[in-house]
């Protein structure tokens, strides 16, 4: 094999360094100009930087605000860049303390939403309907809806939905929701004959406050119902879980609609077997 510079290691320039820093391509490539031909006159910054020079102008005027560039008084005037090492120092030491800045004021709006959040929703609030983009968004709700879950939880989904989100997504969130004995159904097509299908029914078999039947189609909606309040419903059912938007809703009507085609799809469908 070549001498090459693999494909796993990280690749950049000693421009988008300076862009990560807090500079904009023009200013990045200004300065790098000066750190390595300077002292400079406009024309041959221009011209190494590859920058038009009605831009050289305003952009050596931002250098100078922040430190990295100083002029000489000369006719024509020229201008220079601060050493490459103090040049890095003094922009690290910007953005750092522009992110602890950031921190404080997030932390300072974490504690006043905290603060304003009401104890109860209203009833315009408890009706809503909430569309969540796919992702960890949709994950983080439903794992805490899980969690949170003091009674029941009724799930139509489909056999992979199941496989993935048990093992892999909602294992510690359904854990906490069986220890308080929350009652799980869980209707879903027939699982592959296989050894991990086997062993996935026989944890659910394990779990007392579980139950679980199966449907010989994929299910044609995917949701869940938790303590017959609140509802998760898959806009694209036949998609994984991260790729669906997922409607929130607390809206009684649309609960209760849920709730009695669980009953339906319950009634009809095949428990578990050995």
């Amino acid at each position: 094999m070549g001498g090459g510079v693999s494909a796993l290691e990280p690749q950049f320039s000693d421009q988008q360094v300076l862009v990560d820093l807090g500079l904009t391509p023009k200013q990045a490539r200004v300065y790098l100009a000066l750190v390595k031909s300077g002292p400079l006159r406009i024309a041959e910054i221009s011209k190494n930087a590859e920058v038009a020079r009605p831009d050289v102008y305003q952009t050596l005027e931002r250098l100078q605000q922040v430190g990295l560039v100083e002029r000489i008084i000369t006719s024509p005037l020229q201008y220079k860049a601060i050493p490459m090492d103090d040049g890095l120092s003094l922009l690290l030491e910007t953005r750092t303390n522009q992110y602890e800045k950031v921190k404080a004021e997030t932390e300072v709006l974490r504690a006043t939403i905290k603060t304003e959040k009401p104890d109860k929703p209203n009833e315009e609030e408890s009706h809503e309907f909430v569309l969540i983009p796919g992702g960890k968004s949709a994950i983080e709700r439903i794992g805490e809806a899980i969690k949170n879950a003091q009674q029941s939880i009724d799930i139509i989904l489909s056999w992979k939905r199941i496989a993935h989100g048990v093992v892999e997504v909602f294992s510690e969130s359904l854990e906490i929701a069986w220890a308080k004995k929350v009652k799980v159904r869980c209707i879903s097509e027939k699982p592959p004959e296989n050894k991990t299908s086997e062993q996935l029914i026989e944890y659910f078999r394990e779990k007392p406050s579980n139950q679980m039947r199966f449907v010989p189609y994929y299910p044609a909606t995917v949701f869940g119902i938790y303590d017959e309040k609140e509802i998760s419903l898959a806009v694209v059912p036949k998609t994984d879980l991260e790729s669906s938007p997922t409607l929130w809703s607390t809206n009684k009507a649309l609960v209760s609609l849920a709730a009695d085609h669980f009953e339906v799809l319950w009634r009809s469908a095949t428990e578990i077997t050995q």
